[in-house]
């Protein structure tokens, strides 16, 4: 196609719409360089198509050229002073430029022409969202849901903006919504399982929408390790670390999932596998406080492997001073290998930061 238009404006150089057949297939095909020399080769022989002015100013905008476009975005106007479109585009210039007080100057512009413009509505919103206006967001939301009740990306926002406010109930309902548009969308289901997840009494829900975010996806990392957790959460234990195995076959190494293996596997006692996973944990993230906290509590109370277990402890110390129960778990290893002026020591310290904290 892109030959075929060049060869046009080869053969007749001055037949703009020549030019703009070659920038629009060149745009199409994500070569926004060529699509600029194109769309300036047409208005310089027609400096009047606002069509192209607005091209030019998207082809600008995908070079992440913001100000260029929106000198493109007003040439637009300045010669079709009505086109909502090229209003919105100069609003979403703006907008990525973090200029908010313009680009909520120019959508609202655009709502002159065109208040039935739904991406205008949620354009809005996401600025009210990001400068925390969650009550001006909802409102925009909801215009645009009156305007397009089919549109799932707006009840998806909708939602969101209840869940970063802990509505979950509000959430819950607007994800459903979403989901009835769009059954099939892995992410909504996982969106809404964290919904159920955070409520803390939901945990049926959040596996039921785990479980179907990974029926969808089988490779959702995220949905597997979620799906755990929300069985880890029900004392379902060996439920759980299928979830967190299959992650692991998906993704080799993370130490996340580790942890969450081995706090599975020490619920269900079996403290070598949690020992392996944990020490796992560490090999990637050396620095973990609550898993040097974990593996000292197994080899204090289980093993008694007080060597090792201090060795965890003065971890955690070292790393949080302040923890008196870790000097005091210190104190009692070494009362139990019969060192006891050191177990002295350890309770003395723990003691004077206890009365300091007090």
């Amino acid at each position: 196609m892109i030959e075929r238009y060049k060869k046009s404006a080869e053969l007749d150089p001055n037949d703009a719409d020549a030019w703009i057949n070659l920038a629009d297939a060149y745009y199409d095909e994500n070569e926004y360089k060529a699509a600029i020399e194109a769309y300036q080769r047409a208005i310089d022989i027609n400096p009047y198509f606002p069509e192209v002015w607005n091209n030019l100013g998207l082809s600008y905008s995908m070079l992440r050229q913001f100000k260029e476009a929106i000198k493109c975005y007003q040439k637009s106007i300045e010669i079709e002073p009505d086109d909502a479109i090229a209003y919105y585009n100069m609003g979403f210039a703006y907008e990525d430029l973090k200029d908010y007080d313009n680009a909520l100057k120019y959508y609202k512009i655009a709502l002159e022409y065109e208040p039935s413009y739904t991406d205008v509505w949620n354009n809005i919103a996401l600025i009210y969202r990001e400068n925390e206006q969650y009550n001006e967001a909802i409102k925009c939301y909801k215009k645009a849901l009156k305007i397009n009740p089919d549109e799932q990306l707006l009840y998806n926002n909708l939602a969101i903006i209840y869940y970063d406010n802990q509505n979950y109930d509000e959430a819950i309902k607007y994800y459903n919504k979403a989901i009835d548009l769009d059954p099939n969308n892995a992410e909504l289901w996982f969106d809404l399982g964290d919904v159920a997840y955070e409520q803390s009494d939901n945990y049926d829900l959040a596996i039921k929408c785990y479980k179907k975010a990974t029926e969808l996806n089988p490779t959702f990392i995220e949905a597997w390790n979620n799906l755990g957790l929300s069985y880890t959460f029900t004392e379902e234990f060996e439920q759980s670390i299928k979830c967190y195995e299959k992650a692991l076959d998906l993704q080799e190494e993370d130490a996340v999932l580790y942890e969450n293996l081995a706090f599975s596997y020490s619920a269900l006692n079996d403290y070598d596998k949690a020992i392996l996973y944990y020490q796992n944990t560490l090999r990637m993230d050396p620095d973990n406080i609550n898993t040097h906290k974990k593996l000292g509590i197994i080899f204090c109370d289980v093993k008694n492997n007080y060597d090792e277990a201090i060795i965890h402890f003065d971890k955690v110390i070292s790393l949080d001073p302040s923890d008196v129960d870790y000097w005091e778990s210190v104190a009692r290893c070494h009362e139990k290998l019969g060192n006891f002026e050191k177990a002295k020591e350890w309770i003395e310290i723990g003691s004077r930061l206890k009365a300091n904290d007090i």
